[in-house]
């Protein structure tokens, strides 16, 4: 019969040691939980009471002009007249389709440079993930412009299509220029986080696999894929999060009508004078964000439990 093993309790010394470490852990922690209290915090549950209709009594003054809300109980008046307004559901759906569309585009694009410079041989897979990393260094304003220059009104594409006899107008549509740069500032980080989850599978294990008999695909669904899927659903997450809430891109190269919530936000706060039902779609967006975080961090918990 095995004994249990005893053990001894741990030294005045020792425990002082211990005490002083967290109390240093503590300390260092503290400036930057400081800096996230005050600037996203207590900013962002101000917010979610100013959408509930309760407006504190230190901003009446200032928003006595204003056509708001107020209740002395929270009320989620704003939200329903919001999600009546066909406008606003015509906004998001054209968010919801740029959003899935620069998702699914991108993780095809960037799994394919990935994969090239993971298993791709000679100086051309070095060169193709140099280039992967290029959109890193450029703003994404100046982006934004070449792309304006590229797709936009008496650009390049439109006298392309001019040349074949292509009519400008029912061929190209302002929300794939929106698609077209979300991904082009999202490949770099895409490809960053997919080699590397493609870096850690090991050659003993693909050559085991090919040992077996297993093709390229065989080996790349069986093996390579399912290995990769945290980094696959990092990649999918902060594509959604990112191109949901984005501001630059679709305001430089959306449409004037329907627009993304990011650019119906800033016209509602600024040009139509309604911040209340701006601060509104601000809360519904941060919502549908947190809700696909939560869904990452289910997924890769249950990964990483049938994985232990």
């Amino acid at each position: 019969m095995s004994r249990a093993v005893r053990v001894p309790p741990a030294s005045d010394g020792e425990a002082s040691h211990r005490r002083r470490e967290a109390l240093w852990g503590l300390l260092f922690v503290l400036p930057p939980l400081a800096v996230l209290v005050t600037l996203v915090v207590l900013p962002a549950l101000d917010a979610v009471r100013f959408s509930l209709g309760l407006v504190p009594a230190d901003n009446v003054s200032y928003t006595s002009g204003l056509n708001l809300v107020r209740s002395d109980v929270p009320t989620l008046q704003v939200f329903r007249d919001l999600f009546a307004n066909p406008v606003f559901g015509r906004n998001l759906s054209l968010t919801l389709f740029v959003t899935f569309a620069s998702m699914l585009l991108l993780a095809v694009l960037s799994y394919a440079l990935a994969l090239y410079g993971r298993f791709g041989v000679g100086r051309l897979r070095s060169i193709a993930r140099t280039l992967a990393l290029l959109p890193m260094f450029v703003p994404g304003v100046i982006a934004a412009y070449a792309l304006i220059t590229f797709y936009g009104d008496n650009g390049l594409f439109e006298a392309m299509l001019g040349r074949v006899g292509l009519p400008y107008e029912t061929v190209v549509r302002r929300d794939w220029g929106v698609v077209l740069g979300s991904v082009w500032t999202g490949v770099p980080f895409a490809v960053l986080m997919l080699s590397s989850g493609l870096d850690a599978v090991s050659e003993e294990q693909i050559e085991a696999a090919r040992d077996a008999g297993a093709g390229f695909w065989t080996v790349l669904w069986r093996v390579v894929l399912p290995l990769n899927l945290v980094p696959l659903l990092i990649v999918l997450t902060f594509t959604f999060i990112g191109v949901f809430g984005s501001f630059t891109v679709p305001y430089l190269l959306g449409p004037t009508s329907p627009q993304m919530l990011g650019v119906s936000m800033q016209l509602y706060f600024g040009s139509f004078r309604q911040p209340q039902v701006a601060v509104a779609m601000a809360v519904f967006s941060f919502v549908v964000c947190a809700f696909a975080g939560a869904l990452y961090v289910l997924a890769t918990t249950r990964q990483q439990g049938r994985r232990a």
